[in-house]
């Protein structure tokens, strides 16, 4: 398929994925890189007060605003514009990254925690932009298909740079820089991207007034609002008590809101901020299977973590290092994505990957603590890349196609919430499972493997919805080719109907014409 025409060179093409691709990897990077260094931070601060059982919002906090806002972000881009909303993302990402860094001085865990989440709120801008922007780009064909499975194949590099890097400078130097490096990246991939991205969507022909309207703020209070309590009650719940007096008003206050959204999205919003094409089996199978794969893999990750850091005694260097097999398999699955999605099913591809998230956790939950990382943890490393590197883009080409150009950026928006929302979400559930273990039997590692078969019982829930995925998929497909079968059935007989018929004498006459001539 040749190069779309909007780009002036294959350079100029390279470029624009190459912006797109690294917000992926540092997106996925910034979740690794408080995570990796957790015990360099929190020793750092020093804080008497800081129960280190919180210590799950390190990852879970930037998680939540990602998973959050992104649901809103994606409409904002498909109203204002996406090109502008993508640099306005990485500008809000190196302001917050460098606060971040500064957040030593305040002395306090939850201010740190605070800046994370708010750091997140830069990439929910850009994520589902970027996907949005290719999405526009590209029309459907192999080269989309490559540059989706590019990206997504940026997620387990950017992985292991970010664990590793962070590690490296937080153990070698200081902490602070890891965050301020970031912002330096992130206002130098804003100025790129004004001068690379070749084009926005944006309607010029609407006042501002207008474009306020179409966002459906109503809908975006209630559901952002309705999220972000929700995944605070599930985080914080289990560790100052369920019967805690906010914990059960929040909870009924979140369930209040996220109730309230549907209700205006389905019934009052005129535009609201999920299109109704959302609202299909199809999609809904298929970010249902998204979101239960994620979620078990973010369990996964902070517990394979918990096990390097807190069990095995692991330094920082040493566990960024074992995510150097994320990097590699993230190169080869680079070059194998798009040529396994332009020959497989998506639906396929959903349930390999949704396979692939539950062995990882299978795989850990029996992990001994003293074993060599050459076996058990080598294996579920390269397994979970493939679970990575194909879903995400697999799930981005379904909405990508199902949905019209003027919605990619809400397509975009809708896959990165439910892989981040998940993530923060399933996470602070397994938590409660490992408190409510440990409280019991004051064993730590099998407080892990306690939440550690709850993402088995949740990546598991995925695989099952996947099949049913693939049976909805191929019972569409028998049904598409019955329909072509009886249309074409139905062509030959109209077209039998008005072909011109030869009478039978006439047919006589011409023999005797042709006779007497001979």
């Amino acid at each position: 398929m040749a190069r779309p025409a909007v780009f002036k060179s294959c350079l100029h093409e390279i470029s624009t994925v190459y912006m797109i691709c690294l917000a992926q990897f540092l997106a996925q990077g910034g979740v690794l890189m408080a995570l990796s260094t957790k015990n360099i931070i929190l020793q750092s601060f020093n804080d008497p007060n800081f129960d280190h059982s919180q210590a799950v919002w390190f990852m879970g906090s930037f998680a939540l605003t990602v998973g959050t806002f992104i649901l809103i972000s994606g409409k904002i881009g498909d109203v204002f514009g996406l090109k502008l909303v993508f640099v306005v993302g990485w500008v809000w990402v190196s302001i917050l990254s460098i606060i971040t860094g500064f957040s030593y001085y305040s002395k306090s865990v939850i201010f740190f925690i605070i800046c994370r989440a708010l750091q997140g709120i830069g990439f929910a801008l850009i994520l589902p932009c970027g996907m949005g922007i290719l999405g526009t780009l590209y029309p459907n064909g192999e080269r989309k298909n490559i540059a989706f499975g590019c990206v997504g194949a940026s997620g387990p590099s950017g992985a292991f740079f970010g664990a590793f890097m962070a590690a490296v400078i937080a153990q070698l130097a200081w902490w602070p820089w890891v965050f301020w490096i970031m912002g330096i990246v992130a206002a130098i991939g804003a100025v790129i991207s004004y001068w690379v991205i070749p084009m926005e969507l944006t309607n010029k022909e609407c006042s501002t007034r207008e474009k306020l309207r179409r966002i459906d703020t109503y809908g975006s209070l209630t559901g952002v609002a309705g999220l972000v309590l929700l995944n605070f009650v599930w985080t914080q719940g289990p560790v100052v008590g369920w019967g805690t007096a906010y914990i059960i008003i929040l909870l009924v206050v979140s369930l209040a809101l996220t109730g309230i959204f549907f209700y205006l999205e389905v019934k009052v919003i005129e535009m609201p901020l999920l299109p109704a094409g959302v609202f299909n089996r199809k999609i809904g199978l298929c970010l249902l299977c998204l979101g239960l794969g994620w979620g078990s893999f973010g369990i996964w990750q902070y517990y394979y973590w918990s096990l390097l850091l807190d069990l095995r005694h692991y330094t920082s260097i040493h566990g960024g290092l074992t995510y150097l097999t994320f990097c590699i398999m993230g190169i080869i699955a680079a070059l194998s994505c798009g040529f396994i999605m332009s020959r497989t099913s998506p639906s396929y591809i959903i349930s390999f990957a949704s396979i692939a998230f539950m062995c990882g956790c299978i795989m850990l939950s029996v992990t001994p603590v003293k074993e060599s990382f050459f076996r058990m943890s080598f294996g579920q490393l390269f397994i979970l890349v493939w679970g990575m590197d194909l879903s995400f883009p697999a799930a981005s080409l379904i909405l990508s196609d199902n949905l019209p150009i003027e919605q990619q950026g809400m397509a975009g928006s809708l896959v990165t919430t439910v892989t981040n929302f998940s993530v923060s979400l399933i996470l602070g559930i397994s938590s409660t499972a490992e408190i409510e273990v440990f409280r019991r039997t004051g064993d730590t590692l099998s407080s892990y493997r306690a939440a550690l078969y709850l993402g088995i019982g949740v990546s598991g829930l995925g695989v099952l919805c996947s099949f049913v995925f693939i049976y909805q998929q191929l019972k569409e497909s028998k049904q598409i080719k019955e329909q072509e079968k009886m249309g074409e059935i139905d062509q030959e007989n109209h077209e039998s109907t008005l072909r011109p018929t030869t009478d039978k004498s006439d047919l006589t006459e011409q023999a005797l014409d042709i006779s007497i001539s001979n």
